[in-house]
């Protein structure tokens, strides 16, 4: 009976200092800041974030059901198309950018009516989609790379509702491996 009582608790002590190596391992991880805008980056990390109105805004994925910022890009047209959401506030802001003219190294302005466009939604106390459409400011890319489709850059930007409603975007990043 001794020799059982003692492998229980040699297998006792080995599964405290298992759970006591993971606690502590668990405690030197890395935690995510959600509360300032991404890193600037440009190794395609797939982040983007922006003082929308003042307000910081991270896309990320919290969930299954959400997406990370993406976009897609077209040799052929040459166009780049990407966007981000935030599953943290389904009710939040989605917004994107559709590059159709200008897709190089550098700064894109844009100008209401413009080749290059852009479309930010959020969702009314009805339930209701309320739009905005891109009016001005600008994009610059400081990483342009069509070989492994990784486009990085800032921007500052204005979308205007139907209504006249407008909102700044100020101090955005994107980094993005897209497809």
């Amino acid at each position: 009976m001794k020799k059982q009582q003692l492998k229980k608790l040699q297998n006792l002590g080995l599964l405290l200092l298992a759970l006591s190596f993971l606690l502590t391992a668990g405690m030197q991880c890395k935690k995510e800041n959600l509360n300032v805008l991404p890193p600037t980056t440009t190794t395609g990390e797939n982040t983007m974030g922006a003082f929308i109105d003042g307000n910081l805004f991270v896309s990320r994925r919290l969930d299954l059901l959400s997406q990370d910022p993406g976009g897609t890009y077209d040799p052929t047209t040459p166009s780049l198309g990407f966007s981000g959401g935030s599953s943290f506030n389904p009710e939040g802001p989605t917004f994107g950018f559709t590059i159709k003219e200008g897709l190089k190294e550098g700064k894109i302005i844009f100008s209401q009516g413009g080749v290059n466009s852009g479309l930010l939604t959020l969702r009314g106390s009805t339930g209701t989609i309320i739009r905005y459409y891109l009016s001005s400011g600008y994009l610059e890319f400081t990483r342009f790379d069509t070989n492994q489709r990784i486009f990085s850059g800032n921007f500052d930007v204005i979308y205007k509702s139907e209504s006249g409603n407008a909102i700044h975007l100020t101090d955005g990043r994107f980094d993005l491996k897209t497809k």
